[in-house]
């Protein structure tokens, strides 16, 4: 079984955007754009990596989240053809990210142009960033469990929320997943444990979260939102952190090879990492890290 991880694409523009008419915080997300990140994210880098990842025949693509910049409706649309044409929707799983979900009218866009990589919408209960998550989906013996930490939060604030419902799922899918026998997997956008980041872009719920992972146990965690590649372990948990796959410098994914084996009568998985990147003033995609270990439940 092959999974892929990007993330933090960034890939919409805001050209003909009228900075007049956005609101506040859309205007100090314009300017970020205009001033720095549109020099940072390059469609030139993001489009060279897709074809290497396309070169890589993934079986599942897990991307989390921060496609856009401002979470406008033009910019949803615009990405709603890139994302068709990534990979087929049932090998696509994604959870978004706050750049995604940047204000209020941000989720209704998400859901009339991404809906086919998004869970179903609740029958008879109010459409929210999180309703849905976290989104599951078996693959073999492995099950992908996506929580959805994107919300709208206040100006110069890029936090991120679980809730308590979504909170309670996750760990019933997570403790599910152990008694099916099946290797758990966590994608979310945020940061997963306490100190990765700065406290106005941390999420709120990091401190149960770390609990969830030490107590449950994933044997992988996948996240984005920093824009840097790292690696952290929590117990039997390795966490990985991407770059931003548009970065010009060291845009990275990273391929992940699991095959399932036995060991003394437990189910026992072998995992090889490779993390891919691109070098500044080069071309093409190259192993910088690789990493074999097992993971036995």
């Amino acid at each position: 079984m092959r999974l892929i991880h990007i993330t933090d694409p960034h890939l919409s523009t805001l050209t003909g955007q009228s900075f007049r008419a956005l609101s506040i915080k859309r205007r100090s997300g314009y300017l970020s754009w205009t001033q720095n990140r549109q020099r940072i994210h390059l469609r030139d880098t993001l489009h060279q990596l897709i074809t290497a990842v396309r070169r890589e025949s993934a079986d599942q693509i897990i991307l989390t989240g921060d496609l856009v910049q401002i979470g406008l409706e033009d910019e949803i649309r615009e990405v709603s053809g890139w994302l068709a044409e990534l990979a087929p929707a049932q090998q696509v799983f994604f959870v978004p990210g706050n750049h995604d979900v940047y204000a209020r009218d941000s989720w209704a866009a998400l859901r009339r142009y991404w809906d086919f990589v998004l869970p179903p919408s609740p029958a008879g209960k109010p459409d929210t960033s999180r309703s849905g998550y976290p989104l599951v989906r078996d693959i073999g013996s492995i099950r992908l469990i996506g929580a959805s930490s994107a919300c709208v939060t206040p100006l110069f604030s890029a936090r991120g929320k679980i809730g308590p419902d979504q909170l309670e799922r996750l760990a019933q899918q997570l403790t599910e997943a152990r008694e099916q026998g099946r290797m758990p997997c966590l994608a979310i956008h945020h940061p997963p444990l306490p100190g990765m980041t700065v406290w106005r872009k941390a999420l709120r719920e990091v401190k149960v979260l770390k609990t969830l992972i030490s107590t449950l146990k994933p044997a992988l965690v996948w996240c984005g939102h920093l824009h840097y590649n790292s690696e952290l372990t929590e117990g039997d948990c390795r966490i990985f952190c991407t770059t931003s796959a548009s970065r010009v410098h060291r845009a990275s994914y990273r391929v992940f090879d699991i095959a399932q084996t036995m060991g003394a009568g437990r189910p026992c998985w072998s995992i090889h990492m490779q993390l891919k990147s691109c070098a500044p003033g080069t071309t093409g995609f190259r192993p910088v890290n690789e990493q074999r270990w097992n993971f036995t439940l």
